[in-house]
């Protein structure tokens, strides 16, 4: 049995750009954009198309009386650079796993956001008109 292949550590170079060694073009020498906080640690040599900057995800968060801090969406900024879509994408996390959207369907998506912010002030009313006995 031959051992897991395990891929090289990304370098840091003294200009401020990382190495990384890629399964199908060599080292490839990037600059990172300002937003990027990944380490671009693979766990296999990845593909140049492969390389992808990640910003820090952001979680929605709530803290709950009954069930304490739980996390609702994540929200973070990526780019494959060397792909055939080097566009910056907004991630987002759903029921489906992560999706990768551009402007327009980043803003329906926090416009589906704010309408289920307000359907759940609604429900918020009804229960405390439940709970003080009206409308049983």
């Amino acid at each position: 049995m031959s051992a897991p292949i395990v891929a090289p550590e990304p370098r840091r170079n003294a200009d401020g750009t990382t190495t990384v060694t890629t399964s199908d073009a060599g080292d490839v020498r990037f600059l990172c954009p300002s937003w990027c906080t990944v380490q671009h640690g693979y766990r296999n040599p990845p593909a140049k198309a492969e390389i992808t900057h990640n910003s820090e995800p952001v979680w929605a968060l709530a803290d709950t009386p009954e069930h304490g801090p739980t996390s609702m969406v994540e929200v973070g900024l990526i780019q494959w650079p060397y792909s055939d879509r080097p566009q910056v994408f907004l991630s987002i996390e759903t029921d489906d796993g992560h999706i990768e959207v551009g402007p327009t369907g980043a803003y329906r998506i926090a416009k589906a956001l704010q309408a289920q912010a307000d359907h759940i002030l609604v429900m918020v009313g009804r229960l405390e008109a439940i709970r003080a006995g009206e409308g049983q």
